[in-house]
């Protein structure tokens, strides 16, 4: 798991396995910057108390994020109803979800995520929320 509040968390992402997701994340974040403290300059822009961006990896378990908020007692990321759930396509023609995930007013997190790295279970749980396909 990857969390990103802020810009320089953005080279976490070039030397792993996500590194190809990386100008989407880029381009969330400073979307994020632009809406929420456009005046703050963007290497000062913290995302931590607005919510931030988390880029789940291969082999974290998705019934068990306590460490983003998400128990294992109301079954992690399956047991929450998200605002939204988009499926962007990459030029490569990988397909990765982006599930925002509000937990009051004020806070949102930015779940980020390749199916082919969970079981079905996921998978039923994006058809039921997913909204829309974003190509980019």
């Amino acid at each position: 798991m990857i969390m990103v509040k802020k810009l320089t968390d953005l080279a976490k992402l070039k030397g792993n396995n996500h590194a190809h997701i990386f100008g989407c994340i880029q381009k969330l974040f400073l979307h994020l910057h632009r809406c929420l403290e456009p005046q703050q300059p963007v290497h000062l822009f913290d995302l931590s108390e607005h919510g931030y961006i988390v880029v789940l990896e291969s082999g974290d378990d998705i019934r068990n994020l306590k460490e983003i908020g998400l128990s294992p007692e109301e079954n992690g990321l399956l047991g929450v109803v998200p605002e939204a759930v988009t499926a962007i396509k990459m030029k490569d023609g990988k397909m990765v979800f982006q599930a925002e995930l509000l937990f009051n007013n004020e806070f949102m997190l930015y779940l980020l995520f390749f199916v082919e790295d969970y079981d079905k279970e996921i998978q039923e749980w994006i058809k039921t929320y997913s909204e829309e396909v974003v190509f980019t």
